[in-house]
């Protein structure tokens, strides 16, 4: 049977309503690559803020149980309410309204026009056909992607054969870096150690999928450029393989294994594996390049029989490596050390750059400078014009005379720890930890944690925790670092610091912000 004026109206102003809802969806699908798992996992994690309606429901219930002829108003008025409210929270990424996300947002929206029509000539009661489309907008978005599954294979496919066919073209020679830790710094500086001598391009931000590193190639690549540095990160098995196919690398550099997107990749043996797929794609007279210092790594050195290796260590205390460094010097300005080879031959070198670990990834970047035919004078020009990759623990002055410590890019367990212990150098103001923890490290999500939490103890004077549910492992940490409750801070939205900072801080204060969860890890 079909409905009334007043059914349709009311399916009408709830498929408006689902339309509406489409852009928070498409945009927490967007914030996770698209993966599927990762956006149920998002959408079940608050189930009565994300995908059910509770107004909806407690109207079905009443419509349901105690008066059907008021279930079509009261949905009426619902979807009205909801179309007029703003309950959706600020975010700090906006959604990217890419070719791709058109395509989905509105292939989704037609998905939800469709299901109202077919429930208007339906013979299910209009207040309940209502309050399904009020539901809809999560799932259309997810019935979207798969239905343009194929167009968008397609799509992707002609972006990769036009971007080979650029690289055969103009046969840049290709260094990849692959790595759980480290990858975006060590392309930074390598960028700029070649820049000495040769004409670079590097992969922007993190462009390190295979589709990023396709973008790269058709839209930025050019003539002159005569070097392209890609780094390459993955989320599973193959995604590495797929970048060296599509690039060749003549140089391959694996800068660390640790447990980073645990979750995703379940084994250390896996994220081993994946990382090793560039070292595969090397040629016979390339070059792959280990942390001679991370146990993961040199477990594939000794793997990669078909090509030269190369190693580079903080101390050389297997006396195997390339290169490594003398005399460090850790100061809150930056670090100063000798660069030692193998040959005999070193060189001093200094930079504004800080933390132990960017001690290796300088160590890697001079390395491949070395192979590319710079001189250890000109690595060591380079050296002290590096600077910070972006939230990279980056030192910079924030207002009122304090100190900011930028590492809100990513965080993982080393990186972390370090940003703490450069943290810890800072004397004469409060030290303030400011952080959300660190994600996707599956079962060692607990132990990473509460490590970090524990960690900060002795190297902060005052945390602040966003997210109480997120960070409860930091706060076991920290009360086991006995650190006194009266300096913890726990907020659920980063915005709730402009209601602390003006109280808190002084001049001479430094802030750690470590790491900077995407909005889909929101507890607010």
């Amino acid at each position: 049977m079909t409905h009334t004026l007043a059914a349709a109206s009311t399916l009408i102003c709830a498929a408006a309503v689902a339309c509406v809802r489409a852009v928070r969806a498409l945009h927490m699908w967007q914030m996770d690559s698209y993966i599927v798992p990762r956006y149920l996992q998002w959408l079940f994690a608050k189930p009565f803020e994300r995908s059910v309606d509770v107004f909806a429901l407690a109207a079905c219930v009443v419509a349901a149980v105690i008066r059907p002829d008021y279930g079509l108003g009261l949905i009426t008025g619902v979807a009205i309410y909801n179309f007029f409210r703003k309950d959706t929270p600020p975010v700090k990424k906006p959604l990217d309204y890419t070719v791709r996300a058109k395509r989905t947002l509105w292939v989704a929206r037609v998905l939800i026009a469709l299901a109202a029509v077919a429930l208007f000539f339906s013979p299910v009661p209009a207040w309940l056909s209502a309050a399904f489309l009020l539901h809809s907008a999560p799932w259309a978005i997810l019935a979207a992607n798969i239905a343009l599954k194929p167009v968008q294979a397609q799509i992707n496919r002609s972006f990769v054969r036009q971007a080979a066919a650029k690289l055969a073209q103009l046969k840049p020679l290709v260094i990849g870096v692959a790595g759980s830790y480290g990858k975006t710094s060590t392309k930074y500086y390598i960028d700029v150690l070649l820049a000495e001598k040769h004409n670079v391009i590097k992969s922007p931000g993190n462009f390190n999928t295979l589709l990023g590193i396709t973008r790269v190639v058709n839209d930025m690549l050019k003539p002159e450029h005569k070097v392209f540095i890609a780094e390459m990160g993955a989320y599973q098995r193959g995604e590495v393989k797929e970048i060296a196919d599509l690039v060749h690398p003549k140089i391959g550099i694996i800068t660390s294994i640790g447990p980073e997107h645990f979750e995703r990749f379940l084994t250390m043996e896996n994220i081993e594996n994946t990382n090793y797929e560039l070292i595969e794609g090397l040629p016979a007279d390339g070059l792959a390049v280990f942390n001679g210092d991370n146990e993961h790594c040199r477990k594939l050195a000794g793997r990669a029989k078909h090509t030269r290796v190369a190693l580079y260590s903080l101390e050389n205390a297997s006396g195997d490596a390339d290169l490594w460094a003398r005399e460090v010097d850790h100061t809150r300005e930056g670090l100063r050390f000798t660069i030692a080879l193998r040959d005999g031959r070193s060189v001093a070198v200094k930079t504004q750059i800080v933390g132990w670990h960017n001690v290796l990834n300088i160590l890697c970047a001079t390395r491949i400078a070395l192979e590319m035919g710079l001189s250890l004078d000109e690595c060591a020009a380079g050296i002290a014009k590096l600077k910070p990759a972006p939230n990279r623990l980056e030192v910079k002055p924030g207002a009122g005379g304090t100190t900011i410590i930028d590492d809100s890019y990513n965080s993982n367990p080393v990186g972390a720890a370090e940003a703490l212990y450069v943290l810890s150098q800072f004397q004469g103001g409060k030290r303030i930890l400011v952080t959300p923890g660190m994600i996707e490290l599956g079962t060692l999500h607990y132990e990473k944690n509460e490590e970090l939490g524990f960690i900060a103890a002795k190297c902060a004077d005052y945390v602040i925790l966003v997210g109480p549910e997120q960070t409860k492992p930091i706060q076991d940490g920290l009360r086991r670092g006995g650190f006194p409750e009266e300096s913890l801070r726990i907020i659920k939205d980063l915005s709730e610091t402009q209601a602390i900072f003006p109280k808190l801080l002084r001049s001479g204060d430094v802030l750690l912000f470590e790491n900077d969860l995407p909005d889909l890890y929101s507890e607010k």
